[in-house]
Parts: C-alpha cells; sequence; structure tokens
C-alpha cells in the first residue's frame, strides 16, 4: 500500500491544498515531507514559506486552509 501525500503551499504560515497529489515514491527524500500538521508547522518555522508533502490523511476534514501559527492568549 503506497501512501498519498497532498502537495500544499504554505505563504506567511497559511497552508492551502493546491490539489496536486504525489505517491511516497515520489517526494521520497525530499525535505519538505511531513506527517502531521505539527510536523508541517515545525518544518515551516524552519525552511520557510513554499512547498511542502503533507500525508493526505493529516489534512482537516472540511478546511481549505489551516493557520499555522499559533496565537498565545495571556493567563492573566
Amino acid at each position: 500500500m503506497s501512501e498519498q501525500y497532498d502537495e500544499v503551499q504554505v505563504f506567511d504560515s497559511v497552508a492551502e491544498r493546491t490539489g496536486n497529489l504525489a505517491t511516497r515514491a515520489a517526494v521520497r527524500g525530499r525535505q519538505g515531507v511531513c506527517r502531521s500538521l505539527t510536523d508541517l508547522a515545525s518544518k515551516c518555522r524552519r525552511l520557510g514559506d513554499g512547498y511542502y508533502y503533507l500525508a493526505s490523511s493529516a489534512w482537516p476534514e472540511e478546511k481549505s486552509t489551516v493557520n499555522l501559527r499559533i496565537e498565545w492568549e495571556p493567563l492573566g
């Protein structure tokens, strides 16, 4: 069974799927391969904006975009 990956474009910490799919063999060895949204957010902070490959099962249902920036709330 080959896992599917969605091509995701990240700009200004907002991720959006491009509609392109890739197989595991096609993305092997690339720097922007992510298995979860947490992994995607971490790589975006480290590598910057660009194109990444996210496991298709990791994308949230019925969302067209995902904000990867965590908004901090004061505790007081």
